[in-house]
This record gives C-alpha cells, structure tokens and sequence, in this order.
C-alpha cells in the first residue's frame, strides 16, 4: 500500500500549480475531493469500484465535482504531478519504484515502466492523483488491457494494493506441458471451486484483460529450454525423485508471485512424470 493519504497527495499537486487563480478553484473544491475520497475508500471495501461515478469519455469541460472539471482534474496528474519537479513528482516517482521494477499486474512477468490508473482517469478523474488508484505497470499491461473499465463487479480486474487475499495467496493460474520438442506449455486460468462466483470470474477477467495466457506462455518458452538443458548436461545423474524435488523448489520459491508466470511453469514440470524421468540427452526422448 502507498504510504501517503490521498488528500495530502491532493494539496501536494495543488501546491505546484503556479497560476494562482487555478490553484485557489482545487483548493476551493478540497472539500469535494475528500468527500470523492471517501467514497473511493468506502468502494474499496466491498471491491465496488464499478459503481462509483463516471464523467464520459469526451467533453473535457464536464463538471466532475465542484466546479472542478475533467480537465482540471486529469491535468493535475499529467501537468503537476508527472510533469512537476518537487515534491508531487517525488511521490510520483515513488510509487513508481516501489514495486522492484516488477508489474503485479501481470505476476512480474514484465518491468515497471509508468503508473498505471487502476480506474482509468479518462473517466474517474477524481481519482487521478490519488494514491491507492496509481500502481506500477509494465508497458505491456498498460496498453494492452482495456481502456474501458468493467460495469459490474466481476469485470472488474485485481487491484494489487487493495483486493482481497485470496488473489494473491491462493491458485488460479494452471499449466499444462505439451510434449512435444520443444516443450510447450499453455496456460489457463482455474479459480478454486469454493470461490464465489464473481472472485471466479474476476480472476478470468484479470487473466484476460492482460493476456496472460498468451504472454505467460512466450515467456516461459526460454525457461524450459534451459530446464531441459540443466537435465541433459549438470543434473543428468539426479534420480526422477531428486529431479522433482530440484523442480518442486523453483515451485516454491518465494521470490516470484503464487500466480506468475514462472512459479506456474514449474508447478507443472513438477507434476509431470514424463518430463522428470525423460532422457534428454537422447534425440528421441519425445518419443520414449
């Protein structure tokens, strides 16, 4: 989570605005920014963010709350925050490294490049500058996904700061290995079946939104060549049983997130008893 509070945040964007009269119209309105706060803090904990207010996509004169506009708003992040030197681009800057240079919105799969607007600021601009709306992202994520955001609550995706546990700790990103040389693994999204109906269909928006499976597959096509290499030449003498267990650590390791791509790829080299006790250093190992 962010450690700042998002209507300090606010007055710190405000702070840099140089023309007068602007800065005095947010700080008039400071009072409608709390109250949007609050209701973003309320939709936080029902993971609710669908029904809060939308201005529409065009028309940047629309009156979003006060008599701040869409385009007061979405300025302040673009023009005072991003594009200020200070203290708001510090906060800016930040929330950009906070994360390791890892995106969460895709499992560390790729490298943070630019924050992301969880609610898109083209339509929830109250929320432009607010904290616990800006998360690390890769470019891949952030041009890829949907520009538009879900109606209703099981289109939402995941919010890495702010959604429930259960995302996060618990499996739903599956492989399969396909033998075939070379190996190919594809990946789909499985919720438990004790998760409710929505958590269920969240999960799949979120796998679809960024394309995970496609991605997650791609990038795991380097990573098992290597597996298989390691096994032909430096692990050749392991027994299947010490191989799996060679296999079930990278499984583990807590140094990539439950549902990434990589932890997922080795969960399913793991269970499988064709690639652990194959010979690949014969040329017709696929076929053995």
């Amino acid at each position: 989570m962010p450690p700042y509070d998002a209507l300090e945040t606010f007055d710190t964007c405000v702070a840099a605005i140089n023309d007068g009269a602007l800065r005095n119209s947010f700080i008039q309105n400071r009072a409608n920014i709390a109250q949007a706060n609050a209701t973003f803090a309320g939709a936080s904990q029902t993971a609710s963010w669908c029904d809060l207010p939308r201005a529409p996509y065009a028309n940047p004169n629309f009156v979003v709350t006060g008599t701040l506009t869409k385009k007061n708003l979405t300025d302040l992040y673009t023009d005072y925050m991003v594009g200020a030197k200070g203290a708001s681009r510090d906060i800016y800057d930040f929330l950009l490294t906070a994360a390791g240079g890892l995106c969460h919105f895709c499992g560390g799969l790729g490298h943070v490049r630019t924050l992301d607007h969880y609610l898109p600021k083209a339509t929830f601009p109250a929320y432009s500058v607010h904290p616990n709306n800006l998360v690390p992202c890769c470019r891949d994520c952030n041009s890829g996904k949907n520009a538009a955001f879900g109606a209703h609550p099981h289109e939402q995706t995941l919010h890495p700061y702010l959604d429930d546990a259960r995302f996060f700790n618990e499996r739903w990103v599956h492989a399969t290995v396909h033998r075939q040389d070379p190996i190919l693994l594809k990946f789909e999204c499985a919720p438990p079946g004790n998760w409710d109906a929505a958590d269920q269909e969240r999960s799949r928006s979120h796998f679809e939104s960024y394309q995970l499976a496609r991605r997650f597959s791609v990038q795991s096509g380097s990573e098992v060549s290597k597996a298989v290499q390691q096994r032909a030449g430096t692990l050749r003498d392991l027994t299947p049983a010490s191989y799996r267990e060679f296999l079930q650590e990278s499984a583990d390791s807590g140094d990539f997130v439950l549902n990434g791509w990589y932890r997922t790829m080795y969960t399913a080299l793991a269970s499988q008893n064709w690639f652990v006790e194959a010979d690949f250093t014969n040329s017709n190992w696929v076929f053995g």
